[in-house]
């Protein structure tokens, strides 16, 4: 989902980024405010409160991971919360894995509660429940409402919501991994269309944004899934940029920079005569010669370096870069000599071209055999 979601900065060693279709629902709230109440604004101050009521959940999450001894390093904010990392190593005892999921919920009631019982205390003439409980009419409302309801909607349990995160790692040690994942992946589908139909027939638009949240995250997990089942099957020499450029690490920025234009790649090795010592993007190169002008691209590189075997398997390869963050390519290596890299770019049309091939190759013979 990293690829679908901008970066909203690091804040306490997490990077928090703000998935796609948070940043869609806000040009169609704001549309849905202007034809309720002729205002935009009250559109976007709905939004912000959802994106509140979201970060209270995670900072409530965060922390009880945190205290269960699990590192927490990225976000990604989606209309229903964060999007889950399952396939990091965590193997929490069962009660240590509800505490997690419960986190969240209990912090967006908690959160909830104090709002409404300050909103009595300073209005006490307040309708709370009036309908619709979720508005751009009645903002303030829709404050409590947004804690509480998001508080509720992680009970349901559909991936990757709370419950829903707690039944599939359930159903995995129960079914066994691949029948498990596509059990949950199911009752998910099926749990998703129920929100969008029960919103279409209520006309509650936090129905259907939030049903909606839930399909497309199931079909991102699902494409991300398939992916790696493709993965696992496959060499980094299959799929690796054998046609690159590398940078001196006594290049000048403005020279590695004119290097670039010449080049469709994005991520560039950095050597040290024979030694590989590093890797810079593009944009580094143009953001270090902005800032402090032409110095030398030693002092711009990335020093950590991911080298995997040309016959290694692609899968552990894509592992290891997601787990090291900084490594921005993976440096392929035959009999102790470079032979290939793997960047984000690469890999993306490599497995698609390597797919495609396959395809043509696997109808080929199916005619050959008839």
């Amino acid at each position: 989902m990293r690829g679908w979601s901008i970066s909203l900065g690091r804040y306490f060693g997490v990077e928090v980024r703000l998935h796609a279709i948070f940043v869609l629902s806000l040009p169609v709230v704001m549309v849905l405010a202007s034809l309720l109440d002729g205002s935009a604004m009250r559109g976007l101050g709905l939004w912000l409160l959802l994106l509140s009521a979201v970060i209270v959940r995670e900072v409530g999450h965060a922390l009880a991971t945190a205290s269960a001894g699990f590192p927490v390093d990225q976000l990604i904010l989606l209309p229903t919360g964060s999007a889950p990392s399952e396939e990091k190593s965590l193997q929490p005892s069962t009660r240590g894995e509800q505490f997690i999921a419960l986190a969240g919920p209990l912090s967006n009631f908690a959160a909830g509660i104090t709002m409404a019982l300050l909103m009595f205390a300073a209005t006490p003439a307040i309708r709370l429940f009036a309908q619709p409980w979720v508005t751009p009419m009645h903002l303030l409302r829709s404050a409590i409402w947004a804690q509480i309801l998001l508080g509720g909607l992680h009970l349901v349990p559909a991936w990757p919501l709370d419950a829903g995160v707690v039944l599939r790692r359930k159903l995995r040690r129960i079914r066994g991994n691949d029948s498990g994942v596509r059990a949950s992946a199911g009752l998910s589908h099926a749990l998703a269309l129920v929100l969008i139909i029960l919103g279409a027939a209520l006309t509650n638009a936090w129905l259907i944004v939030m049903g909606s949240s839930l399909l497309l995250s199931g079909r991102g997990d699902a494409i991300t899934r398939l992916g790696q089942q493709s993965a696992s099957a496959i060499t980094a020499a299959e799929v690796m940029l054998t046609e690159f450029a590398t940078l001196s690490a006594s290049d000048t920025l403005e020279d590695a920079l004119r290097r670039c234009v010449h080049s469709m790649q994005d991520v560039f090795p950095v050597v040290r005569g024979p030694i590989l010592v590093g890797s810079i993007h593009r944009d580094t190169l143009a953001q270090a010669l902005r800032a402090d002008g032409n110095g030398y691209v030693q002092g711009a590189m990335t020093r950590t370096v991911e080298v995997v075997s040309a016959d290694d398997l692609l899968l552990p390869a894509l592992q290891r870069m997601e787990r090291n963050r900084d490594a921005q390519l993976v440096s392929v290596i035959r009999d102790e000599k470079l032979v290939g890299i793997l960047t984000p770019t690469s890999l993306t049309q490599s497995m698609s071209m390597l797919g495609n091939a396959r395809r043509v190759t696997e109808f080929a013979r199916s005619i050959a055999d008839e």
